[in-house]
């Protein structure tokens, strides 16, 4: 339990990764959510597989995102919400695993389907990888929609260019007034997706508001 909720620290990831011993350190103790066999508690009807991440818990929400608060790992917040994605949810009976406690995860789902994430504290959002080829979506109070394309989906789920209102992107995350723009302007997210688990992240990694240097 004391695993899970240590990466519930979505206002201060720098500080959380320093003090776990730096990216290299903080990343592989993420992988080992990840790690079938290794769940050490029962946590009854909110309890979902046997990783150390809980899918059927609120407050793992957002843990198979936070590769993007590594520099080029973006990938692997792919391949781990879509792991989550495909071995959890079904539209057959019990097809979200655990309680949806108001559309908690059902609104977790179509994130995921969309290829974005809401940072909670911030308005900003993690970018995963879309899983349809033209999604439409009303923003704000103009009449503005944000639309996401995304070419190669069938050749695999991994991000290898992403543009954002024509601009080439490098960073693994959004502003909220990147999607919801100043102006009253449609926005857009082109992705291009392929097999390859590329390193197209080398911009900034999101932002840690709360980080307070000693």
């Amino acid at each position: 339990m004391r695993w899970e909720y240590s990466w519930t620290v979505p206002f201060d990831m720098e500080s959380l990764i320093s003090l776990m011993g730096g990216p290299t350190k903080a990343e592989s103790r993420l992988d080992t959510m990840f790690i079938p066999g290794l769940a050490g508690s029962n946590v009854g009807g909110n309890g979902a597989g046997t990783t150390i991440y809980n899918p059927g818990n609120e407050p793992s929400f957002m843990t198979p995102f936070l590769y993007n608060y590594f520099p080029k790992r973006q990938h692997k917040s792919v391949q781990r919400s879509q792991e989550v994605v495909d071995e959890f949810y079904h539209t057959g009976p019990s097809g979200i695993p655990g309680n949806d406690d108001a559309g908690a995860m059902s609104s977790w789902l179509i994130w995921n389907l969309i290829g974005l994430y809401p940072v909670v504290t911030q308005p900003i959002y993690l970018i995963l990888s879309p899983r349809f080829e033209n999604i439409t979506v009303s923003v704000g109070n103009s009449g503005a929609v944000l639309s996401i394309k995304a070419t190669g989906l069938n050749g695999g789920p991994y991000v290898q260019s992403l543009r954002v209102n024509g601009q080439a992107w490098n960073q693994s995350w959004l502003s909220h007034e990147d999607i919801v723009r100043p102006n009253g302007e449609d926005s857009l997210l082109e992705f291009e997706l392929g097999a390859d688990r590329t390193e197209w992240d080398s911009g900034d990694v999101p932002p840690s508001p709360g980080h307070y240097t000693i």
